[in-house]
């Protein structure tokens, strides 16, 4: 057998092997923007690309996906904050997955997620990595990002570090997303 159907056979045994994405949250009360990024977010996790492969791949991307995004609320925070996670963790070490939930995930409604910039002059609401602010894929960008926080690696350190209060931490942590995910939110435009 040669190298390259060796190769090619192995692709295709890894690919059969691997759990399929869980399927989608439906949501009865949701606001539009939170469940349409959401479903952004879905999409780009429950396929394999460079997004999903940086989140563990689309099995493991997509529980913690759909573990994590019932528990988030909307409400008014401070208003450079996009996002904010607090309280008690909950960690789960799940076949294929390990991870970690917050007591409490706010996603904040006078922030970036749902507010756009009428005034290129103005400060706030500040853009998320290279996206305006309010946009498809600043939302997605913004679960994205949060995502990263939850999700340990193989050397059991968060994808993300944590970057609360740290505006320098939380600015390089959203680029670092962009740049695994920049082909897949550019989609959304």
């Amino acid at each position: 057998m040669s190298f390259w159907i060796g190769s090619v056979l192995a692709l295709l045994l890894l690919q059969t092997t691997s759990e399929p994405a869980p399927p989608p949250v439906v949501f009865q009360k949701r606001d539009w923007n939170l469940t349409q990024a959401y479903s952004d977010v879905y999409k780009i996790l429950s396929s394999q690309n460079t997004c999903s492969s940086f989140y563990g791949g689309p099995h493991e991307a997509t529980v913690v996906l759909n573990s994590f995004v019932g528990t988030i609320e909307s409400q008014p925070l401070a208003r450079d904050v996009a996002f904010r996670m607090t309280g008690r963790l909950l960690i789960i070490r799940a076949p294929g997955a390990s991870y970690r939930l917050f007591e409490k995930a706010m996603v904040n409604t006078q922030g970036s997620f749902y507010q756009r910039r009428n005034d290129p002059l103005q400060k706030f609401p500040s853009d998320v990595g290279s996206f305006s602010a309010g946009s498809r894929p600043a939302r997605a960008l913004i679960l994205l990002h949060e995502l990263g926080h939850l999700i340990q690696d193989k050397n059991g350190e968060w994808l993300l570090p944590n970057d609360d209060l740290n505006g320098s931490q939380s600015n390089a942590n959203t680029f670092r997303v962009q740049r695994e995910c920049r082909a897949q939110l550019d989609k959304l435009k």
